[in-house]
């Protein structure tokens, strides 16, 4: 059986990588499925910059060194035809040398992995870098095998704006861990707004402030909590605590293909108010989103009125792992 050369993100808290990282080995390990994870324990840890994702010196360094791992293998002859790289984000300068060691080496090992963004999309922020990162996009949906998004949103995106082979790209969503949730009491609720979003312009944080003026107005009431929680120094605990005993989430973001921290708020018992544009459609019912500021204000004072709570959960998030690690044909 051909194996799966399974190259994770680097592990930042902030980002859901540690959890994705842990569930993908976790997930191969039960199904017996041979693989080797390339991940440069030398590489170090990293902070990130304020309202940013990621670290864009560290993040090339750490992946430089999984590129050179992967080369060591090809020169070792331990890399097979059939073999299936994994990126668990396949947006991955250098990518092309696997590609160029498979030629050279004469090995027929596929690539596949999840785009979780890229300059296709015109609200994120790497469509700035279009001119170039073009040319990356196009190299990387070329020769990869399979690619894998979290929306149909991206993936309708990427066909849109690129010239692809539609066929290779497979919507699957993400893997939200909602085990790790089940142990939080979610039955006392305060009456608290959250924003989970990073405090970056794509995000739009300062809509919330103007939202809790509003709400606090028309409500009559000072008490209400509005809680940003990067502004809190909490660890995933607290967090999630948080968000268990939170009556509402707030999303204005210019730039979602998926959205982690909503879909944990959400099965946590938050009521979404998420706007009607992006990815958000397609994962939560028409009665969380608003087309405009004000609309938002009126589900915001809705939900903190009637006190209602329930469930969401996203169902794709349970399946994503048979589709990422099926079959390869």
């Amino acid at each position: 059986m051909a194996k799966i050369i399974y190259v994770p993100l680097e592990h930042i808290e902030g980002r859901y990588t540690v959890h994705m990282d842990r569930d993908i080995r976790s997930h191969l390990d039960h199904t017996g499925q041979e693989f080797v994870t390339i991940y440069p324990e030398a590489a170090g840890s990293s902070t990130l910059p304020e309202g940013c994702f990621l670290n864009a010196a560290y993040t090339s360094k750490f992946k430089s060194m999984q590129m050179a791992m992967i080369a060591a293998m090809y020169e070792r002859g331990e890399v097979h035809n059939d073999d299936v790289f994994f990126f668990s984000d396949i947006w991955f300068p250098g990518i092309e040398s696997i590609a160029y060691m498979n030629y050279f080496h004469k090995v027929d090992a596929k690539i596949t992995g999840v785009i979780h963004a890229g300059s296709f999309t015109d609200t994120d922020f790497v469509r700035d870098m279009e001119r170039w990162a073009k040319n990356l996009e196009d190299i990387i949906f070329d020769i990869s095998h399979r690619v894998f998004c979290a929306s149909n949103f991206i993936r309708d995106d990427i066909i849109k704006k690129r010239m692809v082979d539609s066929n290779k790209f497979l919507v699957t969503g993400l893997p939200v861990d909602y085990s790790v949730l089940q142990k939080y009491d979610t039955s006392i609720k305060q009456d608290r707004v959250i924003f989970n979003g990073r405090l970056c312009d794509e995000k739009q944080p300062w809509l919330f402030d103007e939202l809790e003026r509003q709400v606090k107005s028309r409500l009559g009431r000072d008490d209400i909590e509005f809680v940003k929680t990067q502004d809190l120094n909490l660890d995933k605990d607290q967090y999630y605590k948080m968000m268990a005993e939170s009556k509402v989430v707030v999303s204005y973001a210019l730039q979602e293909n998926f959205g982690f921290g909503v879909a944990e708020a959400a099965y946590l018992g938050c009521t979404p108010v998420l706007p009607n544009r992006l990815v958000y459609p397609e994962l939560y019912d028409s009665r969380y989103l608003f087309d405009h500021f004000e609309q938002s204000v009126d589900q915001v004072c809705d939900a903190l009125t009637n006190n209602t709570q329930e469930t969401i959960e996203i169902e794709s998030a349970h399946t994503c792992f048979t589709k990422w690690f099926g079959t390869y044909d």
